[in-house]
C-alpha cells in the first residue's frame, strides 16, 4: 500500500498546495464520506441489471444488503426490496447524511461479509487512508480508532507480529481497543490496551498472572531493559489505579480517563507489545503462542 508521502499529489509535495489536515476522531467530513462512498458505489453499480422494465440488484450485493437489512437492522426479510434504485438511494442517503456510527457500522458488515470481495476491501481500507482519517481497518475486518497516521502504523504492525507469532488473544485486545476508542468507551480502550500487553507477557513467563510479576521475569532473563520495565509497570500501575480501568466500576459512575488518554495508551502499548513479540522471538520462547486472557 502506498505512503502518505506517495499519496500526495504534486502540488502539495512542493509546497504549492496545503496538505489536508489530520483529520480528528469524531470528524466525517464531505471529503472522506465522498471517499468511502465511492468504491462501494462502483462495486454496487457493477451487480445493477436492467431491461425495458427496471433494474434490479444482483449478487453480491443482492445478498450483502439483504443481510445487512434482516441480520444489523432487524427488518422483515418480506420487506427487502432488491431494485438497484432504491438500494442506491439508501446508500446515497447513508453516506452523505448518515452519522458517523451508522457509516462505520454499514462498513464493518461489508467488511466481514463473506460475499464481500477482496479488492473492495482493499479500496476501503484505502479510502480512510487517504481521507486522512483518525482510522483504520484493521485485518481486513475491523474499523477502529488510530488517532494519527504514525500510531495507525504502530498498531498495525502490532497486531500483524501478534498474528504472525500466533498470539492472536493480544491480537483481539488490540483491535478491542480500538474498537471501544471508536466507539467513546475511553476506560474499555484503556483496558484493552492493557490486557494485549498483560497476555503478551504472561505468554511470555509461564506461571505468572499478572503483568508486573511477568515482565519482572523477563527482566531476571534478560528478556527486558530494567528502565522499560519500569516504565511501563508504571502505565499499568496508572490503569490499575483509576477506578474503572483495570477493574469494574466500583466507587464512581465513570473512570476519569478521556480521549487523550485512551490514544496514548493504545498507541503506548501497540508498541510495547511489538517490543515484547520481537524480544520472544530474539529469545526463542514458545509460550508467545499462548491463549487469551
Amino acid at each position: 500500500m502506498a505512503t502518505d508521502d506517495e499519496r500526495l499529489t504534486f502540488s502539495q509535495r512542493n509546497g504549492l498546495e496545503a496538505i489536508p489536515p489530520q483529520l480528528k476522531l469524531g470528524e466525517l467530513p464531505v471529503r472522506l464520506r465522498n471517499l468511502l462512498h465511492y468504491p462501494v458505489q462502483l462495486d454496487f453499480d457493477e451487480c445493477v441489471h436492467g431491461s425495458y422494465s427496471g433494474t434490479w440488484l444482483g449478487d453480491p450485493w443482492k445478498t450483502i444488503l439483504r443481510d445487512f437489512w434482516v441480520r444489523h437492522l432487524g427488518r422483515n426479510v418480506a420487506e427487502f426490496s432488491a431494485g438497484a434504485s432504491v438500494n442506491r438511494e439508501r446508500l446515497g442517503d447513508l453516506f452523505s447524511q448518515g452519522p458517523l456510527g451508522s457509516i462505520f457500522d454499514f462498513l464493518e458488515f461489508v467488511l466481514q461479509h463473506r460475499s464481500t470481495s477482496r479488492e473492495l476491501k482493499t479500496e476501503i481500507a484505502r479510502a480512510f487512508i487517504d481521507g486522512r482519517a483518525a482510522y483504520r481497518v484493521v485485518q481486513e475486518k475491523y474499523i477502529v480508532a488510530v488517532g494519527t497516521s504514525e500510531q495507525a502504523d504502530a498498531i498495525e504492525k502490532a497486531v500483524d507480529a501478534a498474528v504472525t507469532m500466533g498470539a492472536d488473544g493480544a491480537a483481539a485486545h488490540l483491535i478491542n481497543a480500538g474498537s471501544e476508542l471508536r466507539r467513546g468507551n475511553w476506560a474499555a480502550s484503556v483496558r484493552e490496551s492493557i490486557h494485549a500487553v498483560e497476555s503478551l507477557a504472561v505468554a511470555l513467563a509461564p506461571g505468572k498472572d499478572t503483568l508486573g510479576d511477568a515482565l519482572a521475569v523477563l527482566e531476571k532473563h534478560g528478556h527486558l531493559h530494567g528502565s522499560l520495565k519500569s516504565a511501563f509497570g508504571k502505565l499499568y500501575g496508572y490503569a490499575s489505579d483509576e477506578e474503572g480501568v483495570r477493574h469494574a466500576l466500583v466507587f464512581s459512575d465513570e473512570a476519569k480517563v478521556d480521549e487523550a488518554d485512551a490514544l496514548f495508551m493504545l498507541g503506548a502499548c501497540a508498541s510495547f507489545a511489538s517490543y515484547l513479540i520481537a524480544r520472544g522471538r530474539d529469545a526463542g520462547l514458545s509460550g508467545i503462542a499462548a491463549g487469551t486472557r
